[in-house]
């Protein structure tokens, strides 16, 4: 039996009205799980003790959909405590580093797969969140945000604990940008009824992911404000 057939179903969430769109589970599981091992070498070349590694994979993989279900949702305990299978996987990726990291960090194809994960995922989870915040009722700006919290909130939650500078607030290849402009781009569908929710939520997820490769790939960056240039300098000095 493999490991993903071993783990407990997805958890619902009865008191809302069933979204349209969901992750396939083994989709869902993979992101938590490779989430997990990227936050749990972060954690481990920052020289932390295990609970410290442990705490990095936690909120690598799971932040966003915890603040989303904390803070904006409040339906109960977050989906990610309500099952098993998040925290199975959480403490597997950290066993893994703790017995096999410096070999798993030397893996050639890692990074790619990492970026293409990341890539797939910010579309999914933004789309994910922005149906859960539909069906609650909330407002359309707030159901922009409950999106891009759920795509990004998890990077934030990690460089917070690190206790570095959150990647969105630095030039960057516009990860936070383009979770944004996925979550307009699926309000703006849905609302003008130019697709069903369900073909809105595939759209969404194949533009972030399509944008978010080639920023990548041919390394296309965020900028600072050029009319700044002598404090954002200085401040770069001071670092």
């Amino acid at each position: 039996m493999s490991l993903l057939a071993a783990l407990p179903p997805l958890p619902h969430l009865p008191p809302l009205p069933a979204a349209p769109f969901s992750l396939p589970p083994y989709f869902d599981y993979g992101a938590t799980f490779l989430w997990a091992l990227s936050g749990a070498l972060l954690g481990a070349r920052k020289g932390y003790a295990i609970p410290g590694i442990l705490a990095v994979a936690f909120v690598s993989s799971v932040g966003g959909g915890v603040l989303r279900d904390g803070l904006f949702l409040q339906n109960g305990p977050p989906v990610v405590l309500r099952s098993n299978g998040y925290l199975l996987l959480i403490a597997l990726a950290t066993v893994l580093i703790l017995l096999a990291g410096a070999r798993i960090q030397r893996l050639r194809h890692l990074p790619h797969i990492l970026a293409l994960v990341d890539a797939i995922g910010l579309g999914a989870y933004a789309v994910v969140g922005m149906n859960l915040a539909l069906a609650a009722g909330l407002s359309l700006p707030a159901v922009v945000l409950v999106g891009v919290v759920n795509a990004v909130g998890g990077g934030i939650l990690r460089d917070v604990l690190i206790r570095r500078e959150p990647s969105m607030f630095l030039p960057g290849t516009l990860e936070e940008s383009l979770a944004l402009l996925g979550c307009l781009l699926f309000v703006t569908l849905v609302k003008a009824m130019v697709a069903h929710q369900l073909a809105a939520a595939w759209i969404t997820i194949g533009v972030i992911t399509v944008l978010r490769l080639l920023a990548i790939r041919y390394g296309i960056r965020s900028q600072p404000l050029r009319g700044f240039r002598e404090y954002w300098e200085q401040e770069g000095e001071r670092r």
